[in-house]
């Protein structure tokens, strides 16, 4: 009797592990078919990391720190918790500005970079004086200010939401004095960076009194170089102390096991169950591409170079496509896609010929000019070649996307019961005053090789690509809003 109820007892214990076994291979299958584990889904440590590089390491303009990287790293940290909470939400808009900021200050550095070295310092002064540099500086500190202190505001807003609903209240001592003082640093880096072109706004007459009471010759200059070390050094220590406390918080959070398992659990949810959530993560992703893309068709010029060029709406809207694409392989346009892969090389070959071509041209003499010619015959042929595949670019696209369009408004209509007036069945009204209109406006941007783009030419010709630029990204906007209008109660 005694050996019975031992091997029933053993055989109980078996299936216990048994069951607990199963559960742990279908809990980790789950997680790994659908790509859903924690690691993947956010890390904290990442928004650690990426404070770094916003704390500015700069020598000679130099920054070795990039915010583009630190802001990449932190989008990573915060990862999906943006689709579960409001406040990483907001976080991860502010990251997605600051990119856009960062970039164009980054542009900016490579010109001021670019004139320094090739066309020597007087040029380099003519473009970017005192006054537009003062002007830039205060405008990047501030904007880079205000979106800092949102950004990691709005963090530290969601981790305190979550320290409460998982138990973590060790980490509740922290989560106001870090922010207050990432708040003190970035306030003070603003003032500091800017402080270091105020002797811009010095006259000639102050900088002659000052001379004179230092006994020492003393320009803009001079007092800027002055200035930079000391301020920098202020800076650099005030960023290492604001680290040393953010840095191993964040580290500290990421090793909390109660805290990225209820965080991962409502993420999980969302994206399992919510087929609707997913749907309008795509459209959001897809259509932020194209219009994106759509901001690349305007003609930049800057010193003569195109700096939004071409082939960047073919990469965007490949890319786009691609995202639609993966959520249902019926849809697509084999045109479209031809033509974007044979515009991509056409675009791209006929900015890398403009820009060999206007380079060259600065530095050669007027007898040598006619060398250049068979360089410009090229870059005119290759652009006027992928203007015209623009054109049949933007004919495809727009069938392509009311054919989008039209599928999910079936569907709505069908499965959902959804009710839709004959006007707003119609996609397609309008289709041939907007096909002559974008005629129109593909014929303008051929003229940018033909006519001088200065004064008033390069005016009007500007202006007529930014207002069809427009119009496209606002009727993209509304056609996804129409879209996620068919799946609202």
């Amino acid at each position: 009797m005694k050996n019975w109820k031992s091997s029933r007892a053993d055989l109980k214990k078996i299936r216990v592990k048994k069951s607990n076994s199963v559960r742990k291979r279908e809990d980790f299958r789950m997680e790994h078919d659908t790509g859903y584990n924690g690691k993947k889904l956010f890390n904290f440590v990442y928004i650690g990391i990426g404070l770094i590089f916003l704390i500015d390491f700069n020598i000679n303009t130099v920054d070795f720190c990039p915010d583009l990287l630190g802001l990449l790293l932190i989008s990573a940290g915060i990862g999906k918790i943006c689709y579960v909470n409001e406040d990483f939400s907001k976080a991860k808009f502010y990251v997605n500005v600051f990119f856009a900021v960062a970039s164009v200050k980054l542009a900016l550095n490579a010109v001021y970079i670019i004139l320094l070295y090739y066309k020597g310092y007087y040029v380099y002064k003519e473009i970017f004086d005192d006054n537009i540099v003062l002007l830039l500086t205060f405008i990047f500190s501030a904007v880079e200010f205000f979106l800092s202190v949102n950004i990691f505001r709005n963090i530290f807003k969601g981790l305190k939401e979550y320290f409460y609903m998982s138990d973590g209240l060790l980490h509740l001592k922290n989560i106001s004095v870090i922010p207050s003082v990432l708040n003190i640093f970035f306030f003070v880096k603003f003032i500091l960076t800017f402080l270091s072109q105020i002797p811009s706004l010095f006259s000639e007459s102050a900088l002659d009194s000052l001379s004179i009471m230092f006994n020492t010759y003393l320009d803009i200059d001079i007092l800027k170089n002055m200035l930079v070390s000391p301020l920098f050094i202020i800076q650099t220590l005030f960023g290492i102390f604001a680290l040393s406390l953010a840095v191993p918080f964040f580290f500290e959070i990421a090793k909390d096991k109660n805290l990225y398992n209820f965080i991962k659990s409502k993420i999980n949810y969302i994206l399992i169950n919510d087929i609707f959530f997913v749907l309008k993560r795509t459209l959001n992703t897809a259509f932020s591409l194209f219009m994106a893309g759509c901001v690349f068709f305007i003609d930049l010029q800057f010193d003569n170079i195109n700096i939004l060029p071409d082939f960047m709406i073919c990469i965007l809207f490949i890319t786009g496509i691609s995202v639609i694409k993966s959520t249902d392989n019926k849809i697509g346009n084999k045109k479209l896609d031809v033509y974007l892969i044979i515009n991509l090389f056409f675009s791209l070959g006929a900015y890398i010929t403009e820009t060999v071509y206007k380079f060259k041209a600065f530095y050669s003499l007027t007898e040598n000019m006619k060398y250049l010619m068979p360089l410009r015959l090229a870059w005119n042929l290759l652009y006027h070649s992928s203007v015209i595949l623009f054109f049949l670019i933007f004919i495809e696209f727009y069938y392509f996307i009311n054919d989008f369009r039209q599928k999910h408004l079936e569907f709505s209509i069908t499965y959902l019961n959804k009710y839709i007036t004959a006007s707003e069945k119609n996609l397609y009204k309008n289709k041939n005053m907007i096909f002559i209109a974008a005629s129109v406006i593909f014929s303008v941007k051929t003229l940018s090789v033909i006519l001088p783009p200065v004064g008033i030419v390069l005016f009007i010709h500007s202006l007529f690509l930014i207002v069809f630029a427009f119009y496209v990204i606002r009727s993209l906007y509304r056609t996804k809003e129409d879209i996620y209008s068919y799946y609202m109660k």
